[in-house]
């Protein structure tokens, strides 16, 4: 460990380009020439097009999760957004298709299951448009199932692609059957739902949906509705709704919202269990060849005094960005001693997860 540690990335890149998307995602990244650099991204443009014209998304899934290096990655996941989000030239409309992930802290004595599906959602729709984020007046649909990620997830790409292009009208929704998806809440947990729409765009026309809107009026309103909807006498409520998003982009964003809020939670609590017990907290950032970041926070000198958080690294997540947010989080929680293993660490050690405690770094340990 050294002053100037830092996390290190624990997945795995080959450096190697193994298909056809690989070659024109690392041949865009590394070309300099205006010219040039406008044909490569129209010929990596042309190659997603057509595998998804033609279903290709296992390939296209293939290719992302075995790309070389992290720029090929953010690089594929980014065109292929833009290969499903841009509408097709000289059309006069198309549908967009939409998601609202929506975190929920809730805590119970006993259990309480939230029901998956909103009582009113019409109410939340009128809401949405009286504060712009929907255009008065345009052919919008919200669905008011409450889904889980798994849903989102299932739906390919080559099938969001389809709808973009096919679908007439809104009023109809999406013509897939979604599942209510409730939330069995046992003692507290932060959970995460989705609610998913679809808006009829006509060409050369303002935007009929303001995705990624920034938080306001708006989002603390909707919160407001969605407790009401979804109270109950014997549970604490906190819903954080995010702004509507285009599909793909909403379901990296709900992930991440999710756990920045999970740890938000975990740090908060164990820093004051560690505290009114007498101990002097210490926070361990560390890294893991599963592919995980790990945090430990426990007792300077007591060993048996600690809790642990798993991040689970996405494809986009940057470490540098997590090791960051952890920092200025723990430093909002007034903790300071934060220390950041420079190595990736095995995932298992004495046939138990291996989280590193504080008793056993060293005294000049990196403090962050």
């Amino acid at each position: 460990m050294s002053e100037t540690a830092v996390l290190p990335d624990p997945r795995p890149y080959s450096g190697i380009d193994q298909s056809p998307l690989h070659a024109l995602a690392t041949q865009l990244l590394s070309e300099n020439n205006l010219g040039r650099l406008v044909a490569a991204e129209a010929a990596l443009d042309a190659e997603l097009a057509a595998q998804l014209r033609h279903g290709g998304d296992a390939d296209i899934a293939k290719a992302i999760s075995t790309a070389p290096n992290p720029a090929v990655v953010r690089l594929l996941s980014e065109r292929l957004r833009v290969a499903i989000e841009q509408p097709l030239a000289g059309s006069a409309q198309h549908a967009v298709v939409f998601a609202i992930p929506v975190v929920m802290v809730a805590g119970v004595r006993g259990q309480h299951e939230i029901p998956g599906k909103l009582p009113d959602v019409a109410v939340l729709q009128t809401l949405l448009t009286e504060h712009g984020i929907f255009q008065r007046g345009s052919d919008i649909q919200l669905a008011g199932k409450l889904l889980d990620r798994e849903q989102l997830l299932a739906i390919q790409p080559s099938q969001l692609l389809r709808w973009r292009d096919a679908l007439q009208y809104a009023s109809g929704g999406l013509p897939h059957e979604f599942k209510e998806s409730p939330i069995k809440v046992d003692g507290d947990g932060v959970f995460l739902r989705y609610l998913v729409g679809v808006a009829m765009q006509p060409a050369d026309a303002p935007a009929v949906v303001q995705l990624n809107a920034t938080p306001g009026q708006w989002a603390m309103a909707f919160s407001k509705l969605l407790s009401e909807q979804l109270k109950h006498d014997a549970m604490t409520f906190f819903p954080l709704p995010r702004a509507p998003q285009a599909w793909l982009a909403a379901l990296d964003d709900g992930r991440v919202a999710q756990q920045e809020i999970r740890f938000q939670v975990f740090a908060s609590n164990t820093l004051r269990k560690l505290r009114e017990a007498g101990e002097t907290p210490v926070a361990v950032l560390s890294c893991h060849d599963n592919g995980e970041l790990r945090v430990t926070l426990g007792a300077e000198k007591n060993g048996e005094e600690w809790a642990g958080f798993i991040w689970p690294l996405g494809p986009l997540d940057r470490v540098d960005a997590l090791q960051g947010m952890m920092s200025m989080l723990l430093r909002e929680c007034h903790h300071d001693d934060i220390r950041i293993v420079g190595e990736i660490l095995p995932t298992v050690k004495d046939n138990l997860p291996y989280f590193p405690l504080p008793t056993e770094l060293p005294v000049s340990a990196t403090r962050h």
